[in-house]
């Protein structure tokens, strides 16, 4: 078998470092999908998709357009510059009109004609949620306009327009449709409390998915590469996500890239503990290697790395808390070795310290100290970053 068989493809069909772009290789989110697809047909609701960082809701935004042919679909992302205006702007650039017009002189002729829809808001600065919504009333087809990434929208002023054009849209445009998305625990924290349209919105919050549709990512992006594997494989790269597509999908790229070093299209758990989590560790997001390495740095050869990866794999309550005597308990079953709760909880309160990150928040329960990961992705990294600490 030719070396770097998978190159190029593989990268198309696992993308760790961008969101799914076509409904071929998009998989699971069903319930979330319906959801939304429900939401679009109800005049006067908007979907509003939250939920924490790597789950996917970018992907989900992108397949809209796939999933409904029949409506137009424009998106939008959003960044921290941005004004209700520039926003719009960005939006209505994509977006034409068409609209017949009498042929010049006395002709009765007419010909299709086509606008850009930005241009009717002007140049001036500003523009007010009726100033957009008199534009929207252009468009007379069914209508979705997506705003990804809305939570980094800093502009208060903005957030309160959109409010504010969601109730006037949903009161005198019932063709069109706003589908906010953005990195939130809660609507309030995306786009404010405005009890006026409360009615208006469809909260559809995305969660950590779970380990069958986690599978269901690898097993088709393998199919799609024909790449065959033995039947723990999926199990692996689902215990090892822990819910983020991110990483089954850089676990995923991983073995495509294994195969192409050892020249096989057969990935065996061996050569995934041997290769593949390696390989996946060294194309990791930067930020989480740089925050390990700043955690676990020390002069001297220490416990340092493995207590911390023993963390990702201690027994967590539904929020991700865990105790010092579960990180104690992870430490010995994963690394076989005998550590004592008296030499763990000193390098925990280390790990919640500014000068190491911190990784770690301290989570007071009653009269204990309990511990929580700052950034939850950070559990995968950590798992999967274990492996070659076994070694």
């Amino acid at each position: 078998m030719a070396a770097m068989q998978f190159g190029v493809k593989a990268s198309e069909v696992f993308t760790p470092g961008a969101p799914i772009n076509s409904r071929d290789l998009f998989a699971g989110r069903l319930s979330q999908i319906n959801r939304v697809i429900q939401a679009l047909t109800q005049p006067g609701r908007h979907p509003i998709v939250f939920g924490q960082r790597g789950v996917g809701k970018t992907s989900l935004a992108n397949i809209l357009k796939e999933l409904l042919p029949e409506i137009m679909s424009v998106k939008a992302s959003c960044d921290s510059s941005d004004t209700f205006k520039s926003i719009w702007n960005r939006l209505l650039q994509k977006t034409s009109v068409s609209f017949r017009e009498k042929a010049f002189g006395f002709s009765r002729e007419e010909s299709e004609q086509k606008a850009g829809l930005a241009s009717y808001l002007g140049k001036d600065n500003g523009a007010s949620p009726s100033d957009v919504a008199t534009v929207l009333e252009k468009v007379h087809t069914r209508a979705v306009f997506i705003l990804d990434e809305f939570d980094r929208v800093t502009d208060d002023a903005a957030k309160t327009k959109m409010a504010d054009l969601i109730k006037n849209v949903s009161d005198n445009l019932p063709k069109v449709t706003l589908v906010i998305v953005g990195v939130s625990a809660s609507v309030a924290d995306l786009v404010g409390k405005h009890p006026s349209i409360e009615r208006n919105l469809v909260e559809i919050e995305i969660p950590v998915m779970p380990d069958k549709e986690i599978q269901e990512i690898v097993t088709r992006g393998c199919h799609h590469l024909g790449i065959k594997f033995s039947d723990e494989i999926p199990l692996e790269v689902a215990r090892l996500a822990g819910g983020f597509p991110h990483y089954a999908h850089l676990l995923g790229l991983s073995m495509a890239k294994a195969c192409d070093l050892r020249e096989t299209d057969y990935v065996v758990i061996q050569l995934f503990n041997d290769l593949v989590c390696g390989l996946a560790v060294e194309d990791a997001i930067e930020h989480y290697r740089q925050s390990f390495s700043m955690a676990t740095k020390t002069i001297q050869q220490s416990r340092y790395p493995k207590v911390l990866c023993a963390c990702a794999y201690a027994r967590h309550d539904e929020n991700g808390v865990f105790r010092a005597t579960d990180v104690v308990e992870a430490y010995n079953g994963w690394f076989g070795e005998d550590l004592t709760l008296q030499a763990v909880v000193p390098v925990l309160a280390e790990f919640a310290n500014a000068e190491r990150g911190p990784v770690l928040h301290k989570v007071p329960v009653r009269s204990r100290t309990h511990y929580r990961l700052c950034d939850p992705m950070m559990r995968p990294f950590l798992r999967i970053k274990a492996r070659s600490l076994t070694e």
